[in-house]
Order: structure tokens, then sequence, then C-alpha cells
């Protein structure tokens, strides 16, 4: 069977205030094309399809029109998640009507048997190809039910734990319908894993970036998940919320397709991609072969950086670029400026005259971050709320402590990380304690 893995569509998104409806509208046609191009049978969308719980109107009248274009392509089965940007329950909605056309959606898993989110794949004589546990995101009191509780799990494990027992789970049902067939097994997810190649390699700060990947995503109900968590009887696990492509621990057969779109400056220069996936294209029934196919651009996000000479020269490069743009493409520029020549470059730029294709909507000092720095700037009460006491002692417990890393495996590091995190708990958790008390004290 030949699979198309996608994510992190983000429709409805709007970053810097810029409306992104005909980028977004020119993808879902790109990618229409690229179905029928290449012949995909079976299309897996990762997670994140709306950036908000409530989508404008024409974000979803997008998704509407391009699930109605596949209608009559040989793609026979679609699979879409919801994401943690996603409302589950809103993608479920339709479900029983688009299960007739063999799109298969599961928002959520809160109101579900784990049996209802596991299916048979098709071809389009009936044939079964394969069956597909679909796993959505699922939010930490759910991730409970499968650790016995946060609290009840080794510090620092919860997610490990919680997944690996949820995977089981999947795969139970997975096996259980495809009985004694020999037929791949196929899986999705929307998490936070451990051992990125690429971008994030050897990071343990993704809130520096500006693609959504907030600090709460790597310390709170987003910990990260390590491969063994994975059952090796799936044949390929398309996962999402990491917004590039990139494998699991080089594990050819987990994988993240990346988001099609940029999702900050900071990846600006990045490429995109879809990820076709051929299981079984040899008598191997169970082989997998990837191929990324990168998404075109149709509008430029460029991150201008350096001193106020270097970012004036960039600035020119891009006006002349712009005007021999073809069908008027548009230029959405960041600067990123030392502290001193704020007020210069703001000035320089007022003095400017700009195209009407080119615009500046982001303004971004320097700034140097220490490794563990925590930023809640960005967080509203609701995601704040989730972030545990134990997860906030380690980030500043490690922001003190210096572990010189040489002479160590990556599994002897992090040991040496939570054993100076296990001294100072107790202390942290009594005084958060008494805090609490004594606030309540207050209150009376």
């Amino acid at each position: 069977m030949r699979l198309l893995h996608t994510a992190d569509w983000h429709l409805g998104n709007m970053m810097h205030n810029v409306d992104r409806a005909k980028e977004q509208e020119a993808f879902l046609k790109w990618l229409t094309g690229v179905v029928i191009e290449e012949k995909i049978d079976t299309l897996v969308v990762a997670g994140d399809i709306f950036d908000t719980y409530g989508p404008p109107n024409w974000a979803q009248k997008n998704y509407y029109r391009f699930l109605a274009s596949l209608l009559n392509t040989d793609c026979h089965n679609v699979v879409i998640v919801g994401g943690n940007h996603d409302s589950g329950k809103m993608l479920d909605a339709p479900r029983e009507l688009l299960d007739v056309l063999n799109v298969h959606i599961v928002g959520t898993i809160a109101d579900k048997e784990l049996g209802d989110a596991v299916f048979e794949l098709k071809d389009d004589a009936g044939n079964v190809k394969a069956v597909c546990a679909a796993v959505p995101f699922v939010p930490e009191i759910l991730l409970d039910d499968y650790c016995g509780g946060r609290k009840s799990c080794a510090s620092g494990k919860f997610s490990d734990t919680a997944y690996t027992a949820l995977y089981k789970a999947f795969l139970r049902k997975a096996l259980e319908l495809k009985q004694d067939r020999d037929i791949p097994l196929i899986a999705t997810g929307h998490l936070y894993a451990a051992g990125l190649e690429g971008r994030y390699e050897g990071m343990e700060n993704e809130n520096r970036t500006d693609d959504g990947i907030r600090q709460l995503d790597v310390v709170g109900n987003l910990g990260k998940v390590h491969v063994n968590a994975f059952p090796d009887e799936f044949d390929y696990i398309a996962l999402g919320h990491i917004h590039y492509h990139t494998r699991v621990d080089k594990n050819e057969k987990i994988r993240y397709s990346g988001s099609p779109f940029v999702m900050g400056f900071d990846e600006a220069n990045m490429s995109h991609y879809v990820l076709r996936v051929d299981i079984g294209e040899d008598e191997d029934l169970h082989s997998i072969n990837v191929k990324p196919i990168e998404v075109p651009c149709s509008v430029n996000y460029k991150r201008l950086s350096g001193k106020l000479d270097e970012i004036t020269e960039q600035i020119n490069a891009v006006i002349e670029q712009a005007g021999k743009a073809d069908d008027h493409e548009e230029y959405y520029l960041e600067l990123h400026y030392d502290a001193d020549d704020a007020k210069s470059l703001r000035t320089l730029v007022e003095d400017m005259e700009f195209p009407d294709n080119v615009s500046v909507v982001s303004w971004k000092v320097k700034e140097i971050h220490s490794t563990h720095q925590m930023d809640f700037g960005e967080h509203d009460i609701r995601t704040i709320s989730s972030i545990q006491p134990e997860d906030i002692v380690r980030q500043l417990v490690l922001s003190k402590v210096i572990i010189e890393k040489e002479d160590m495996t990556d599994e002897e590091y992090e040991k040496r990380q939570e054993e100076e995190v296990e001294k100072y708990l107790p202390y942290f958790k009594k005084a958060f304690e008494t805090a609490l008390m004594k606030g309540e004290q207050h209150e009376d």
C-alpha cells in the first residue's frame, strides 16, 4: 500500500496577524494533486488540523472542501486524528457521515472504547490492506488511566510509562482485528518524542523556537516519549506535533512528517515536506520505503538578522527580489536585531519605501537564553495550570547545577540529572506545601 503522511496543518493560523487563508488553500489544492499524481491509497493526517479549538469558518470550509476533493481519486482511506490544538469533539462531530466515505476521524479517545479507534484499511475492491490504530493527542487526565496516576510513576517517567501502556493497549486491539492475516499494522500519534534528529537533536529547551513548541509541551502534559514506548509490531507510526520532518531515535518507521507551513520565522529557511510511505512494495509485505516530498512555498517568510547595515542590505535585496516575483508574490519579514540598534532600525524602516507585496510584520530583539530558562509569558491560565511543581523545580535545579556530559552516555547523563533533581525535590515540595497552607490560612 502507498500511504501519504502529513500533520500539523494548523488551519486558521494567523502568524503575526498575517492572513494565511490563500496560503493554506493553495497547500490543500497542491496536496490533492500529490494524492492523484503519486497514486496514494491512504492519507494519514497526524493531528493539529486546526490551530485553535474554534477555527474560523474559512478554515473549516477549506478542510471540508479538501476532503471532498479526494472522492474521485485513488485515495480510498483517509485517517485523521486530533492534536493538542484541535477540539477532538468538533473533529468527531461528522464522524458517522464521513465513515461512509472511508474518512476515519478519531478526534479524541475520551468518549470511546479503544476498539473504536482501530479499523481496517481497504482498497477499491474492498480487500483489507492493513489495520490502523488511530491514536490522537491524549491529554494528561486520560494518560493517568494508563499510569495509575502521575504520583505512582517514577520521577520523570510519567510519559514513558503511560504511553507504553497506551500503545500496548492499542496493539492488542489491532492484533485482535488483524487475526492471522499477514497484513501491515499502522499507528498514529500526536506527542513529543525523545531522540529526534536535526533541529531539536540534543536540545532540552525548545521554548526558544517560534513554531508553537512551548516549554509546556516539554515539561508538562506532552513530556518526552522514548522510542521503546512504541511496540515494534507496528510497521509504521505516523506522528504529529513536531513541525519539521525527523525520525525518532533514527528509526525508519517512526517519523514526524512536520508541518507543511512555516510556523515561526526561526524556521523560515527550512524545507517542509509530506511523506510518501510505500509499505510492502516488494515481496516483504512489511518493508518500508519513505520518500519526502517537498511542499512548494506560495508565500515567502524571511528573518533578516545582523547589524544595522547588514539588515539594511538584506531589506534592499528582498525589495529587489520582490519586484521580480511572479504573480506579485508576497514577502513577510521579521527583523532580528541588537537592542542597541532598535531606534535606528525603526527610523530606517519608517523612511524606506516598500512595495505592496513586502511587509515587516515582526520585530525581534536578539536575546541570550540560559539553557534551562523558563518563560511563561505566552501561556494562559489553562496551560500554566497543568505544569507540575516537580517540573518547575527540575528546571530551576538544572539551571544552577553544572553537569559535565563528557564521557557520559545519554542515559547516564539523564540519570545524573535526575539524581541532582532528587536531592532538592523533597525540600521544594515541603516549601510548596507550607506556602499553600499559609495561603489557605490567610484566606480564612
